[in-house]
């Protein structure tokens, strides 16, 4: 009997434990001192081991220092070893992996961008057992640096945008090279004859017709004939056309991605208010379109006595203070305020203020009454949380969040 009691503690303090490496290893909370400080040393040796293979690299310090930068290479596979194996273990704890089975969730994780760089980051040093003697594997270390992807938004957010436009960043090259072949075989029909020791075979052209659509000129090869300026100056707006076509695919690509975070950043918010606990994925996928982050500093007065009710705030995270007429009350994360003022349609009746930095989602009241009816679970939760406060406060309670 004393062992079934003890085998689901076990199993709850491993699942807090896999919850907790969760937050630190995937910035589950913002503003985590733990995670800050992994993410800090991780940076460090991924720099330091970048700096250690270049240094290799150089006969002299080889010589002289190459078993104590080796024993430091090691040391950081190690670490970077462990990090892989700690971020496949909290891989069932991503929302967008939840309910798939744990080794069906590790799976798919690991096939993720991100950890094919931190599986490659290690792989050199398997290489190096097997091809001890080859200087060419000891460059394959540099690889490392796109580790630094994971720590660096603007690099992710590059190399997740050139992944999703592919096919159409591949169609802009095979436009390009369409026109790089035509203009070189043009050019070279109509002055190949008259320069044939820089346009006399197609290579000579397609060099000459890379540089006019790089738009750095034909270096020392000018076109003689009428026909030819003609042709170098189409090639010269073709170029145009064909280098910003792929900027204008990255542009879009940058907008769509911006706006697919601010998703999956406010649906993690979402899912941390107590409030949404029981809702499934698809219903808090309808709420995250409705509300708004918002991240405020200290002392942000979010709302004034005697304003009218325009919003409810749910908090995801920090400290809020309501200054009501009998009390002030503190709220912090999981907590929700403002809802009563949407309710009875009556100006507000305390103030609040935020005393840390809060990251909050915001329910404006026009989808607030859009949200209360597509989802009935919603409204009957606020209706039965609006009716406790109600009664608490006419039984003389503090009253807190019903003033709101």
């Amino acid at each position: 009997m004393e062992r079934e009691t003890l085998e689901p503690r076990e199993a709850e303090h491993r699942a807090s434990l896999r919850q907790r490496a969760f937050e630190i290893l995937e910035h589950s909370r913002r503003r985590d001192l733990a995670s800050r400080i992994v993410d800090g040393v991780l940076v460090a040796l991924i720099v330091a081991n970048v700096a250690v293979v270049i240094a290799q690299s150089v006969p002299e310090v080889a010589a002289q220092y190459g078993g104590l930068l080796t024993a430091f290479d090691r040391l950081c596979v190690l670490i970077f070893a462990i990090e892989y194996a700690a971020r496949i273990w909290v891989a069932p704890e991503h929302l967008m992996l939840r309910g798939r089975g744990d080794a069906m969730a590790r799976l798919r994780f690991a096939g993720t961008p991100l950890m094919v760089i931190d599986a490659l980051a290690i792989a050199p040093f398997f290489l190096e057992l097997l091809f001890p003697a080859s200087s060419v594997i000891l460059l394959t270390r540099l690889v490392r640096i796109l580790k630094l992807a994971r720590y660096s938004p603007a690099i992710a957010t590059i190399g997740r945008v050139l992944a999703l436009e592919k096919r159409a960043l591949l169609a802009c090259v095979v436009i390009l090279t369409g026109v790089l072949i035509t203009a070189a075989a043009v050019m070279l029909a109509v002055e190949g004859h008259k320069q044939p020791e820089r346009l006399g075979d197609m290579p000579k052209a397609m060099w000459w017709a890379a540089a006019m659509l790089a738009k750095i000129g034909g270096g020392e090869t000018e076109p003689v004939t009428a026909l030819g300026r003609i042709v170098a100056a189409i090639t010269v707006m073709l170029g145009i056309f064909c280098f910003a076509l792929p900027v204008a695919i990255i542009g879009r690509g940058f907008y769509e991605e911006i706006r697919r975070r601010d998703f999956v950043v406010t649906f993690a918010m979402v899912a941390r208010v107590p409030l949404f606990s029981r809702f499934d994925a698809a219903a808090i996928a309808d709420l995250v379109s409705l509300l708004r982050a918002r991240t405020v500093t200290p002392g942000t007065q979010l709302m004034r006595k005697g304003d009218r009710g325009d919003a409810m705030y749910f908090i995801a995270s920090g400290v809020v203070e309501v200054a009501g007429d009998n009390v002030d009350v503190r709220l912090t994360e999981g907590d929700f305020f403002g809802e009563m003022a949407l309710l009875s349609r009556e100006p507000r009746t305390a103030t609040v203020t935020a005393v840390s930095s809060a990251d909050l989602l915001v329910l404006d009241v026009d989808d607030f009454m859009r949200l209360v009816d597509r989802l009935p679970q919603f409204k009957s939760q606020i209706e039965e949380i609006a009716r406790e406060r109600k009664e608490g406060k006419a039984d003389g309670g503090a009253g807190d969040r019903d003033e709101l």
